[in-house]
């Protein structure tokens, strides 16, 4: 197993021609830096450097209030190769039984195998524990790079998302791949339907600049998105709300409500916002690929599901 090389997306530093600014190579921590970050999100890192085919093996480093904030790899995770001994040399089959949970496969080919004592290798939003562990693996999206590209390079597909994991989100915005926090699914079923002054629209649909109603102090305003979220999920389940006027919302179970509390909190009688209750909840199967969510450019982030105030985990 290589450790990168220097191929697309392995070079040992972010940026380049098209991307960000970042240095050639890692700079000190506190060295002053003057990228712009306008999302209000600090990210994992605006550059990562190094060579190693795992993204959370990188040195990571974010511009913030002017100074470079260095986040160096976990040596514990890190220490071992990308393929260890104990991998098989080609990719185990999905769900294939094995015994080391902490096991993880990265191969030349882009194929990252772990074995999970979780049910499709996903422990979110709920683990289903298996036992004995089964192998769970996945190759990025069509359009990525391999290896994984260092956050700050430049990129051009802006729908394109290539982490191996919602641990890893690593995406294409504004022209330049970015390492974003931890965005494991706690979002929306694509069909959700979504308060427009234009009447109700599903959440997948949306983009950025779109106007949308959201609540800002007090009263409902007209406010215009300032993010969209999308995540890949693999055997998902999510919380089928049904509401006292007869609607139904398929969110995940850590999406928070408007006041706070999380889906997972909701139950016949609990009241989902001031107009609406639940008549009934129970965690289902997802239907869908991808989870979905959006960010309002309101203070609160809020925003109309099926005509109840739920949160953002955008915010």
């Amino acid at each position: 197993m290589s450790g990168g090389g220097t191929g697309q997306g392995g070079s040992t530093g972010g940026g380049g021609a098209g991307g960000l600014p970042c240095p050639s190579s890692a700079p000190s921590d506190g060295e002053p830096c003057s990228l712009e970050n306008t999302s209000g999100i600090t990210p994992r890192g605006d550059c990562t450097f190094g060579d190693d085919p795992r993204p959370n093996c990188r040195v990571a480093a974010a511009c913030v209030s002017g100074k470079w904030r260095l986040t160096q790899p976990d040596p514990t995770l890190c220490a071992p190769p990308p393929l260890p001994s104990a991998c098989s040399a080609t990719p185990p089959a999905m769900g294939d039984t094995c015994t080391d949970s902490s096991l993880e496969c990265w191969y030349d080919d882009g194929t990252h195998c772990a074995c999970s004592p979780c049910r499709g290798g996903s422990a979110y939003p709920l683990c289903q524990t298996i036992d004995p562990p089964q192998w769970a693996c996945g190759t990025p999206p069509q359009g990525c790079p391999n290896p994984l590209p260092q956050a700050g390079e430049p990129c051009s597909d802006a729908k394109l998302s290539c982490g191996p994991s919602c641990e890893l989100p690593i995406r294409c915005e504004d022209g330049v791949w970015v390492y974003d926090p931890i965005s494991c699914p706690i979002c929306a079923s694509p069909d959700t339907p979504i308060a427009t002054p234009e009447g109700e629209r599903a959440i997948a649909e949306l983009r950025p600049g779109d106007l949308v109603y959201s609540v800002d102090a007090g009263a409902v305003v007209v406010v215009p998105i300032a993010r969209v979220g999308s995540t890949p999920v693999v055997n998902h389940r999510v919380v089928r709300a049904e509401l006292d006027d007869g609607r139904v919302l398929e969110l995940s179970a850590g999406h928070p409500t408007a006041d706070g509390r999380h889906f997972s909190d909701l139950g016949p009688g609990v009241p989902l916002d001031e107009r609406h209750f639940v008549v009934r909840a129970e965690l289902v199967p997802y239907r869908f690929q991808r989870t979905y969510d959006i960010l309002p450019a309101s203070r609160t982030g809020a925003y109309f599901a099926a005509g109840a105030l739920v949160g953002s985990t955008l915010r």
